[in-house]
């Protein structure tokens, strides 16, 4: 069974990349791309996903925002971020709003692979540095 995946982001460019990237991955299946909250929730509406892979920084309405109205819609949605901004801050407003993972653009194509099927497979991704600085702030 291949991952039906969703990706969501404002660049063109990046989006593209994805695409490519990704619909060339063994078990993943790319079918649907947005570049707003708006066309994403238009999107949903009238496409079956696996997994959303969202950018937390586009224009319109926040990343959080977005992420608790599609969970408010899709309680089952996996949702993993993938996103610039790498503060703790804006990962546990991610993760309090319901997204399923959190990852950094700047992270390698493999871990983007591992994130998506962890997702997928057990609901819930993060990149151990980050894992661990959030459990350093839940702990002050």
């Amino acid at each position: 069974m291949k991952i039906r995946l969703l990706i969501t982001d404002d660049h063109e460019l990046v989006r593209a990349g994805l695409v490519q990237f990704l619909g060339s991955s063994p078990g993943i299946e790319v079918v649907a791309e947005a570049s707003s909250g708006d066309e994403l929730l238009a999107t949903l509406r009238a496409t079956k996903v696996d997994l959303l892979l969202l950018d937390m920084s586009m224009p319109g309405m926040s990343g959080e925002d977005l992420i608790a109205r599609i969970k408010s819609r899709y309680p089952d949605m996996r949702i993993l971020v993938l996103s610039m901004h790498n503060e703790t801050e804006v990962v546990l407003r991610a993760m309090k709003a319901g997204a399923s993972g959190y990852i950094c653009k700047d992270c390698s194509p493999k871990i983007l692979l591992e994130a998506i099927r962890k997702v997928v497979e057990t609901g819930k991704y993060l990149e151990p540095e980050m894992a661990e600085r959030l459990a350093y702030v839940a702990a002050s």
